[in-house]
């Protein structure tokens, strides 16, 4: 009963929440547009010689124009929000999972050399520049969507690890964990089922904050063309292919950006209206 309480009244919290409902619609609007890409934005790569840099709203079968060679920009778009959605997404499970099971393992053994060992390849990880890990791990294997997912993985799953393992020695040491140790309880169950769910509503807020992070990032090694190559799209290589022509076509180049500002204001609303929700140190502020 007193949990069916407070889940509501979060909830109610939530739905007067105006910045939390701007970056839900935004954000639902950016996954509708990407999951049904082929269907909404079918001709995408297929070049209009005739029709290069119209400009937005001048042929309403182009309404936000095309680009050097003629391809609609709209229709690439989408398809850029989707490699970007896929990438950051996919990426920030990935170092979730990564971080989590290192945080829960080093806290658990904290303190004690397993826990040293894995700490400090984790100041070694965190230590490391992010542009400097991908150059190198992007010229030794293809960049694609799977490898690009693996390298900014490996660029956050540090801060997991800190943030889970922190949680984990203030908690080991807590009079229910004990009880449940007495009851029989198995280390996966106590992982799970008291410790996962404490560290809930302190690791909630941090994904959309974080996949925002990894969309600028996949955006950014993308126009340093070292990211996503074409025929695939992605916002980073549309921005890229525009380059040349931000003096004489500059909404060439304005108006990807102005998509990418959108979809990580869209997920960082979420993130800091959740932050304020679910943690009590904010709330009591």
């Amino acid at each position: 009963m007193f949990r069916n309480l407070r889940v509501s009244r979060v909830f109610g919290k939530m739905r007067s929440n105006v910045l939390l409902t701007i970056g839900i619609v935004i954000v639902a609007i950016c996954v509708l547009a990407a999951i049904f890409a082929p269907v909404i934005a079918p001709d995408a790569a297929s070049p209009h010689p005739g029709s290069r840099l119209l400009k937005p709203f001048e042929n309403m079968e182009h309404p936000l124009g095309t680009d050097a060679i003629g391809r609609d920009i709209l229709s690439r778009l989408i398809f850029g929000v989707r490699t970007s959605l896929i990438i950051g997404i996919a990426s920030v499970f990935l170092a979730s999972l990564i971080g989590t099971v290192i945080g829960i393992l080093s806290g658990f053994s904290s303190p004690g050399i397993f826990d040293t060992i894995l700490m400090r390849i984790t100041d070694v990880q965190m230590g490391f520049p992010f542009v400097v890990l991908a150059m190198i791990a992007l010229t030794m294997f293809s960049p694609n969507i799977l490898s690009i997912t693996v390298v900014l993985s490996l660029a956050l799953w540090p801060a997991y690890a800190r943030t889970v393992r922190s949680s984990v020695i203030l908690q080991k040491d807590c009079e229910y964990i004990a009880a449940a140790r007495l009851m029989g309880a198995s280390k996966m169950r106590i992982y799970t089922r008291y410790i996962g769910r404490n560290l809930l509503p302190a690791m909630i807020p941090l994904f959309p904050l974080d996949i925002a992070g990894m969309v600028i990032n996949e955006s950014l090694l993308s126009y340093m063309s070292i990211g996503i190559k074409p025929p695939v799209i992605s916002i980073g290589n549309i921005m890229a292919d525009a380059r040349g022509y931000i003096a004489s076509d500059s909404w060439f180049i304005l108006i990807p950006g102005v998509m990418l500002v959108v979809m990580v204001l869209g997920f960082n609303f979420i993130g800091d209206s959740l932050q304020t929700i679910l943690d009590p140190h904010i709330r009591k502020k």
